[in-house]
């Protein structure tokens, strides 16, 4: 579920363009409250997979087993000797699941772990599609895949900007599927809104009280609402150093030392994110299958 305080809150290391495609969802969660409830999705209420939903070309050849979203219908324990386990990161990048889409990362990296302890899987290859989301997702990831103990190879399927490449970062290998596949967009951004105008055409006056000892409570955002954006932008600061770093670290010796060359928010095509170090290859996810059979 993409949750409101997050939405309207949270870190983001996201495109833009991406987000913007969230817009009405987000818009309908704020004027229409009954949107944000429905039928739980969890694993025991998984479907098989059909034409329309599941990951085609992982079929069982080259020892392809698809993870299911939650884990329900193909879990990990059930996959078959010598195989390559596949796990989708598609959409919005989330800590939680989402009622109206895709597991969130806790969901993810329970699901990686279990790949790590079975003797089954000889490795793990994500196939990734997205614009990146929020930044607590992209760190659970994160940590989740540098705890490995098989390979883990990042399969980019035409885009993977923002928290979406934080995670492919800290794989073993990056692999774009094409020459104009898109990758990128290292950089932070909040998002927050100012409801007062809302809850005034509604009638409704919001009066905030605080304790004689909160002085510094919610400065940042009160500041921010006021037009004073420099406190939220050092937050938003010290989330992208850390996200930067993390790019850093996990591509040592390979990604480019100028991170002017890769850090500013900026998107590349494959070719050139090859040139700078972003990624390690541009190949069809069969080769990949293939780097596990020799």
């Amino acid at each position: 579920m993409l949750y409101l305080h997050n939405i309207l809150g949270g870190v983001w290391f996201v495109e833009e363009n991406f987000a913007a495609n969230y817009f009405p969802l987000i818009a309908s969660f704020l004027t229409k409250p009954e949107a944000m409830f429905g039928k739980p999705r969890n694993a025991s209420s998984e479907q098989e997979p059909t034409e329309d939903n599941a990951l085609l070309f992982a079929s069982l050849k080259n020892g392809a087993y698809q993870i299911s979203e939650y884990g329900g219908w193909s879990p990990p324990e059930d996959a078959p000797k010598n195989s390559v386990a596949i796990m989708n990161i598609n959409g919005a990048i989330t800590k939680y699941d989402q009622e109206c889409g895709p597991s969130g990362m806790l969901t993810k990296a329970n699901l990686l772990n279990r790949c790590y302890n079975e003797n089954n899987i000889k490795a793990i290859v994500l196939n990734i599609d997205s614009g990146g989301g929020e930044g607590m997702g992209c760190r659970i990831m994160q940590e989740a895949i540098n705890s490995r103990n098989k390979p883990v190879v990042a399969f980019c399927n035409d885009f993977v900007a923002s928290a979406a490449y934080g995670i492919a970062s800290c794989c073993d290998k990056i692999v774009a599927n094409s020459n104009v596949c898109r990758i990128g967009s290292v950089g932070t951004y909040m998002t927050i809104v100012d409801t007062s105008e809302y809850y005034a055409k509604m009638g409704i006056k919001l009066i905030d009280i605080y304790a004689s000892k909160s002085t510094d409570k919610n400065q940042e955002f009160q500041k921010a609402l006021q037009g004073d954006t420099e406190p939220l932008k050092k937050v938003c600061d010290t989330y992208n150093e850390n996200f930067i770093s993390s790019i850093a670290n996990a591509r040592v010796g390979v990604i480019n030392e100028d991170q002017g060359q890769w850090a500013t928010g900026k998107m590349f095509f494959a070719p050139e994110a090859m040139n700078i170090g972003m990624i390690d290859e541009i190949d069809t996810f069969e080769n990949v299958l293939n780097y596990f059979n020799t």
